[in-house]
């Protein structure tokens, strides 16, 4: 993933000081500065920037997250969780990198196969909830000492 840094590459930005509940759609690429609670639906790619803190189920094509995720993200191509980054759900991707210091607290199926149709506004991952059993997945949970 390009360095996320750079607001013109998103033609969609939830600015620091937005409040947003619902659904939101779109086909290229989004940033979250603020505050987003419900769901996010893409074709391109989605940035939680630092600071931002998504209650959201995410389905896109690529996920880069700096802030905060309460929900589960989907991924068809990958999952980029940076160091302060935080997942609190399950994660379903293609592939995924987590730095340093981040911090997952969830179920991850990561591999080409085990992605739906992520960004098609529907989600199709078969992840259960973080409670109940599933014998072929490992809970990862990584937090930094700093």
């Amino acid at each position: 993933m390009a360095d996320s840094n750079n607001t013109t590459d998103f033609g969609t930005i939830i600015g620091p000081d937005a409040n947003f509940k619902g659904d939101l759609s779109f086909d290229s690429a989004a940033k979250i500065l603020g505050k987003f609670e419900g769901s996010i639906s893409s074709k391109g790619k989605i940035h939680v920037a630092d600071g931002a803190e998504c209650k959201a189920q995410v389905s896109a094509k690529e996920v880069a997250v700096e802030g905060h995720i309460n929900g589960n993200v989907e991924a068809s191509d990958r999952v980029d969780l940076r160091p302060k980054g935080v997942i609190t759900g399950d994660i379903t991707a293609a592939r995924m990198t987590m730095a340093d210091g981040a911090s997952l607290d969830g179920h991850c199926r990561i591999g080409a196969g085990n992605t739906g149709k992520a960004g098609s506004g529907a989600s199709t991952s078969e992840v259960k909830p973080a409670g109940q059993s599933q014998p072929q997945q490992q809970r990862a949970t990584a937090k930094s000492g700093s």
